[in-house]
């Protein structure tokens, strides 16, 4: 189990009013602090983040960087490449206002490594635990909601347009009764399907199946379950 020390942290947002306002709870907790709100639109998410890891020991990142500015990636794809990052990961928390939006989208594709969303509107309270949580996740210390488990999952439809193309699926282990989305492109590239013959199709794959909430869900190692034998 590694041992992860944290001293200063970044906040991200492209409003700089909203990344001063999430410094404060930060500070409080005598973190070093600050913000960033500007973004080399040549940069993409990998050269943004060996970046910040010259200079800081944590993020906070907002999901949506490219309100008032130029931005290549999401919160979301900064924040799970920061936390994956080999050698010295970068513990990160998302922050999102648009958790019930169609953005959830682009948080659930990358969403195994991302073990904290926040909704922006209230921070104050929970911005320094979801730091400690992330930190705990990536020393070793994995809580039940984010252990993953082999289950079935059947393919009822596609929605291969909007934001983030998507498959509505039933993922057994975690609720049989309700249906839910999960990205498409995954399962794509996993059994080299055409989106027109996925539904009907059953997969296996690793979820954190005792997750709370459908946008919680993550999947990894997807493969295409075989055909039952007829009869």
């Amino acid at each position: 189990m590694s041992t992860i020390t944290l001293e200063s942290v970044a906040v991200i947002d492209d409003d700089p009013r909203d990344a001063r306002t999430m410094t404060n709870p930060l500070i409080d907790a005598g973190y070093r602090t600050a913000t960033i709100s500007d973004f080399d639109p040549a940069q993409d998410a990998d050269a943004f983040l060996a970046e910040l890891a010259d200079h800081y020991d944590a993020l906070i990142c907002d999901h949506v960087l490219s309100g008032r500015s130029t931005v290549r990636f999401t919160g979301a794809e900064l924040v799970c490449k920061a936390n994956r990052r080999a050698g010295r990961p970068l513990p990160s928390v998302l922050i999102s206002s648009h958790v019930q939006t169609d953005q959830t989208g682009s948080i659930r594709r990358w969403r195994e490594g991302i073990p904290v969303v926040l909704e922006k509107s209230d921070l104050s309270e929970e911005i320094v635990s979801a730091l400690d949580f992330t930190l705990d996740e990536l020393s070793g210390n994995v809580s039940r909601e984010r252990r993953a488990f082999p289950t079935p999952i059947e393919i009822l439809g596609i929605q291969p347009d909007g934001e983030v193309p998507a498959a509505r699926v039933v993922v057994v282990g975690w609720n049989i009764e309700t249906p839910v989305w999960m990205p498409l492109q995954p399962i794509l590239e996993a059994t080299g399907l055409r989106p027109d013959k996925l539904p009907g199709r059953w997969l296996e794959a690793e979820v954190n199946c005792h997750a709370q909430a459908a946008a919680d869900l993550f999947y990894r190692d997807i493969i295409l379950a075989p055909d039952l034998p007829e009869g």
